[in-house]
């Protein structure tokens, strides 16, 4: 009887105890939930433009750090006139990778639809609505550094936007060569505030879209 007993509580604590799905499981079983026709022609217009295998699309379509919170799927794709918006912000993405600053696996946030980008929090002129941006999440602070540099001597060619949240949350786009800090003002930016002096800080005190 005893043995009887104890058998729902095993069972319980096995149940517990399972490990639940990573954010690539979680996608494969997205993925099989349907629209696996737009799916494809997307991850085709990623590939013919030189871009398919830069970012897991697990990654890719991650919509916000706060999909749980904002009861919104965790993958969205973007609308079809949107799809193509991404490849210049991909393709800046593939030089930062080969110079081991950012990983692709480790975007938090992609493309956003208008009321996910108001519960996460995101301005009216976010280019996540646009599929243009990509938040990442950095290993450490160390990187910073070599993130400024970049989007220093590279960066206005590449029409790079670069914001830091924190020292390990960063924001990229193509939307113009800009950067800024938690507050979404140039001041604020590691870029500014760091090697390259509190005077630019003050000087410039505009917000950044």
């Amino acid at each position: 009887m005893r043995h009887l007993l104890l058998l729902p509580a095993i069972l319980f604590a096995t149940a517990c105890n399972r490990a639940p799905p990573d954010a690539a499981q979680r996608y494969d079983d997205w993925r099989q939930g349907g629209g696996a026709q737009s799916l494809t022609a997307y991850e085709r217009m990623l590939t013919d433009a030189g871009v398919g295998d830069v970012v897991p699309m697990h990654a890719l379509l991650r919509s916000s750090r706060r999909w749980r919170t904002c009861q919104a799927p965790e993958f969205l794709l973007p609308p079809s006139d949107r799809a193509a918006a991404i490849v210049p912000t991909l393709r800046v993405v593939a030089q930062l990778q080969a110079l081991g600053i950012v990983e692709g696996s480790n975007v938090r946030s992609g493309y956003r639809s208008a009321a996910l980008n108001r519960c996460s929090g995101g301005s009216t002129r976010s280019r996540h609505l646009l599929n243009n941006a990509l938040d990442f999440d950095l290993a450490d602070g160390s990187q910073a550094r070599a993130l400024c540099k970049f989007w220093r001597t590279r960066g206005p060619s590449l029409a790079m936007g670069l914001g830091f949240y924190t020292p390990t949350r960063i924001h990229i786009d193509t939307a113009g060569h800009r950067t800024w800090g938690n507050d979404h003002r140039r001041g604020t930016s590691l870029c500014v505030t760091g090697a390259a002096g509190q005077s630019a800080a003050r000087a410039n005190r505009t917000r950044t879209p």
